[in-house]
């Protein structure tokens, strides 16, 4: 086992970081646009696939799908975490399961856009359950493993914010590929005639393809055995697990981290809503809303890397949720005369805002959790990198199917259409209150014990051997 990692050149940072464009894709396109095309409002013309109606009171249809979902995925995250981290594979801990996860993952989109009836029924509900079950099962099988590289790559400070920065960028160019090529792609392909479900279905089969080439490009030069130092742990799952928990600064970054991850869904699900019903404009206009958002993040991404070397990550993370519970609650008025503003100044100054923390979202989190999987390798003495962002993806994937079932309740009980758009508006105060604990959490995060500690280590040089 060499024990003394060579530093990974640029390119290979690059062509490792190049894989977050490929699941990026992933989880944008059915985070886009599923709710909209199995639950459209009346104004888009599309037939609903699936029943509206609430049962027990609060729960829908697609509330509950996804929540099921949610949880048949949040369970594989520990399971292929520690899988993962107690790998002794020839590939190297992660890379197989890189190599094994991607074409299933694609396969599972394709299949969650084309239900088998044109009807609203049971049976769409069940293939809608079962389809985004397997797809975030073999979601969760690449993305742990590629994640656990982070930490395990990068050997120096700089390295691990420059790695996460590229990663932050792909994820934003995988953004304006499905938020706004999608949605212009749809609109071609609805002017060119076509049905706007099936003119929807095309687009999603485009992007896909793109996403499967892009999941594989970081296995070219790809070789764990020469740039990572890690050694397969021995330690059982729930042993792990309980460890993982029981480090001290996991848990405020973790549920803080959270607590933007369910603003920001619930925002982003909802943002086509916002435009057809709220500001009144056609759907094609989302993807300029996206784009705004997309280009203000792709600013700010350098800004904050630089921001991140003179200040605390923690700091920065504080203001973007302070940002974001701003513009929540200004969601409450957006397209009303009670801002006295225009509508599309509104929605241009709303959704610029919405880029900071985006920005923030898509950069710091990777890092910061790579820094706490390093800090704890030099407490415990245990390489289980895998492990901690297995278990940020088993609460944040049960996080992210309650968002969903919250959605789906606002939609449901307060309407979602022109003629009663109190859910849609109910949706900014929602995520506003839940920044509000993000901040708090992230203000009690012990960063600084954690950087120290890890500086301290990397000043001994201790089973190091960068090569520059």
């Amino acid at each position: 086992m060499n024990n003394r990692p060579e530093r990974l050149p640029l390119k290979g940072q690059l062509l490792y970081a190049s894989g977050n464009l490929g699941w990026s894709l992933v989880d944008r396109i059915w985070l886009t646009f599923m709710l909209y095309f199995y639950l459209p409002p009346v104004e888009s013309g599309m037939p609903e696939l699936i029943p509206s109606q609430k049962f027990w009171g609060f729960l829908t249809v697609i509330g509950l799908a996804t929540i099921i979902a949610r949880v048949v995925d949040a369970l594989a995250d520990p399971l292929v975490a520690s899988w993962s981290d107690g790998s002794a594979s020839p590939l190297g801990r992660r890379k197989k399961f890189i190599l094994y996860g991607g074409l299933p993952m694609i396969a599972a989109l394709f299949l969650l856009f084309f239900p088998p009836s044109p009807a609203p029924g049971a049976l769409n509900a069940v293939w809608m359950t079962v389809t985004l079950s397997l797809l975030l099962v073999f979601f969760t099988m690449y993305t742990v493993p590629w994640l656990a590289l982070l930490p395990e790559l990068s050997h120096t400070g700089a390295d691990r914010i420059n790695i996460a920065s590229m990663q932050a960028g792909f994820r934003l160019i995988a953004s304006a590929i499905v938020m706004i090529g999608g949605f212009a792609l749809w609109g071609l392909f609805g002017g060119w005639g076509m049905d706007k479900s099936r003119a929807l279905q095309l687009t999603i089969l485009i992007i896909g393809l793109i996403a499967l080439g892009a999941l594989f490009l970081p296995l070219i030069t790809l070789d764990e055995k020469k740039y990572t130092a890690s050694v397969p742990t021995k330690m059982g799952i729930v042993e792990s697990l309980k460890l993982t928990f029981s480090n001290k600064p996991f848990m405020p970054y973790l549920f803080g981290t959270i607590c933007l991850w369910f603003a920001f869904n619930i925002v982003f699900q909802s943002t086509i809503y916002y435009i057809t019903v709220l500001l009144e404009k056609p759907e094609s206009f989302t993807g300029a809303a996206y784009g705004l958002v997309i280009g203000v993040a792709f600013v700010f991404v350098p800004i904050l890397n630089l921001l991140s070397r003179k200040m605390l990550k923690k700091q920065i993370m504080i203001i973007g949720l302070t940002i974001f519970l701003v513009c929540g609650f200004a969601l409450y008025f957006l397209g009303s005369d009670a801002i006295p503003v225009p509508k599309n100044t509104q929605s241009l100054v709303l959704f610029g805002l919405f880029g900071i923390p985006i920005a923030a979202l898509m950069l710091l989190p990777n890092a910061i959790l790579a820094d706490i999987a390093e800090y704890d390798s030099i407490k415990t003495g245990t390489n289980r990198e895998g492990m901690f962002f297995g278990a940020q993806g088993l609460i944040q994937k049960v996080n992210l199917g309650f968002s969903m079932l919250v959605l789906g309740f606002l939609l449901a009980e307060f309407g979602n259409d022109a003629a009663q758009s109190m859910g849609i508006q109910l949706t900014g105060p929602v995520v506003g209150v839940v920044c509000i604990f993000g901040i708090i959490l992230f203000a009690i995060y012990p960063e600084q014990d954690v950087t120290e500690t890890i500086e301290k280590r990397r000043k001994t040089g201790v089973g190091i051997n960068l090569k520059f």
